[in-house]
């Protein structure tokens, strides 16, 4: 995938199925609970993570008109439907609610679940807010950073492992302290002169 797909940028669209736990009683060796955080670490890589059928429909078809590689990822069971009409822009999360009690951060078959969520809390008085966050990568900094200054509370949920998801991608839109992050191919030089193009020009 990173040589063969990434690197050249080709215009290769995947759709991964079965993510998270979603199969159940298939086991450990069939849920996929790593496959957002290996796709975002790969150049070029989009990530697409839909919420209910029409949203899948919509992303497949704002990935066919991305000239490069796209993966779309898809669970197993059968999801409420979110959305009656199009609401999708490739790059945008969707806010649901204006809430300042707190902001739900939810991706795929998470949202429903955060959704229903909100209707519970909103019965205890609890207000807040769901963000869908159908891009993975690039992930939408701006709603994050609205929604950090707006409400108390952030959460993130998804079905994926803590480590490389959602959670990760979210709060490094607050990361402002790393001036040489990279998210590129290696390059064919000398490793000094590596350091150099990223400002490392010393080890301690």
């Amino acid at each position: 995938m990173r040589n063969s797909v990434c690197y050249p940028n080709l215009n290769v669209k995947i759709a991964g199925t079965h993510s998270g736990i979603t199969v159940g009683e298939d086991g450990a060796t069939h849920q996929m609970l790593e496959d957002i955080a290996l796709m975002r670490g790969l150049p070029n890589m989009k990530v697409l993570s839909p919420s209910d059928d029409l949203q899948t429909k919509w992303a497949i078809e704002e990935a066919s008109k991305i000239n490069g590689p796209v993966y779309i990822r898809l669970c197993r069971l059968a999801t409420p439907t979110i959305y009656d009409e199009k609401n999708f822009e490739f790059g945008k999360g969707i806010q649901h609610g204006e809430g300042t009690d707190g902001t739900i951060f939810a991706t795929g078959n998470m949202v429903a679940k955060a959704l229903q969520a909100k209707e519970e809390l909103e019965k205890q008085g609890v207000n807040i807010r769901v963000v869908d966050i159908h891009t993975i990568k690039p992930i939408d900094k701006e709603i994050i950073v609205k929604c950090a200054k707006e409400t108390k509370k952030l959460i993130s949920i998804e079905d994926h492992s803590v480590i490389g998801g959602l959670r990760n991608s979210d709060f490094r839109s607050f990361d402002r302290r790393i001036s040489n992050q990279t998210n590129s191919i290696g390059h064919s030089r000398h490793i000094w002169k590596i350091w150099k193009s990223r400002r490392i020009t010393r080890l301690f």
